[in-house]
C-alpha cells in the first residue's frame, strides 16, 4: 500500500526526546482540532494517527485529518491506529485486512512518533479473535526493529476473559469506562483486588475524564481519553485524581 505523509496534517512541534522516560499520564486525543499551549508536567499525547475501517472483506484506511499541534517541551507522542467495525457487514479480518493494519501500524511508527510506541485500539469481537492474534503475529518485526506495541484492552479481557497472549505486546491498556452491564462488577473486583486479574494488564489502564477511576495499586501509565477537545482548565481535574492509590 503506497502512503502520502500530506495525507493527515499532523504538525509536531517537539516530539519526546531519545531515551526519555515514559509518563506517567497520556492524553488520548482523538480526530478533532487541538492545541496544546501547555501540558501538565510528565504528561503525553496518544494521538489517533490512522482509522482501518473493516467492512465485510474490505479495508479502508483514513489519515488523521485534523491539526496535532503541541507547543515545545519534553513531551512524549504516542500514535494510535483505530480499527473500525462494521455492525451491518461483520469482517472476518481476512490477511488483507490484517495486512492494511499492519501497514497502518509501520506508518505510525515511522512517521507518527519519536517516543518508540505504537498503540493497537481495536475491539475484536469474539469469532474474530484467532485473525487478531495472526494479526499481533504478523506484527513481530515491527517490535523486533526496536517499536514497542501498546494495545487496548476490553476491561473484561483483563478481568474474566483473559485471551490476549500478552508475549506479543509490550503494553495492554485495559479501559476501564463505559463498560456497560458489567461495569458494577468489574468495579467491584478492582476495588478488592487493587489491580486487573491478569498480570499482563497491571501496568497500564485506559480512563475518561468525567467517569469515576478505579483504584489501582500498580498502574505505571494512565492513558485518559476526553469525550471532546483539551482545554487548560481539563489539567486541574487531574491534578486532583490519583489512580495510584
Amino acid at each position: 500500500m503506497r502512503f502520502r505523509s500530506a495525507a493527515f496534517p499532523v504538525f509536531l512541534a517537539l516530539l519526546a526526546h531519545d531515551g526519555m522516560a515514559q509518563p506517567q499520564t497520556l492524553l488520548w486525543v482523538w480526530d478533532r482540532p487541538q492545541l496544546f499551549s501547555a501540558l501538565p508536567e510528565g504528561a503525553g499525547v496518544a494521538y489517533l494517527h490512522a482509522t482501518v475501517q473493516l467492512s465485510g472483506e474490505r479495508s479502508r484506511t483514513s489519515w488523521r485529518q485534523w491539526p496535532l499541534r503541541i507547543e515545545p517541551g519534553a513531551t512524549t507522542v504516542v500514535p494510535v491506529v483505530h480499527v473500525s467495525l462494521d455492525n451491518l457487514a461483520p469482517s472476518p479480518v481476512n490477511d488483507a485486512q490484517q495486512e492494511a493494519i499492519a501497514a497502518a501500524i509501520e506508518h505510525a511508527a515511522k512517521h507518527g512518533n519519536r517516543s518508540g510506541w505504537v498503540q493497537l485500539d481495536f475491539e475484536a469481537r469474539r469469532s474474530q479473535r484467532q485473525a487478531y492474534v495472526a494479526l499481533l503475529r504478523r506484527l513481530q518485526p515491527v517490535r523486533a526493529g526496536g517499536v514497542r506495541l501498546s494495545a487496548t484492552a476490553l476491561a473484561s479481557w483483563c478481568m474474566s476473559d483473559p485471551w490476549l497472549p500478552a508475549g506479543l505486546l509490550d503494553e495492554i491498556v485495559p479501559m476501564y469506562f463505559r463498560m456497560g452491564a458489567e461495569s458494577a462488577r468489574i468495579r467491584q473486583r478492582l476495588h478488592a483486588a487493587g489491580a486487573a486479574t491478569v498480570p499482563a494488564c497491571r501496568d497500564a489502564a485506559g480512563l475518561m475524564l468525567g467517569e469515576a477511576w478505579p483504584v489501582l495499586g500498580s498502574v505505571k501509565r494512565r492513558y485518559v481519553f476526553h469525550a471532546g477537545a483539551w482545554k487548560n482548565e481539563d489539567f486541574e481535574q487531574l491534578d486532583n485524581r490519583d489512580s495510584h492509590k
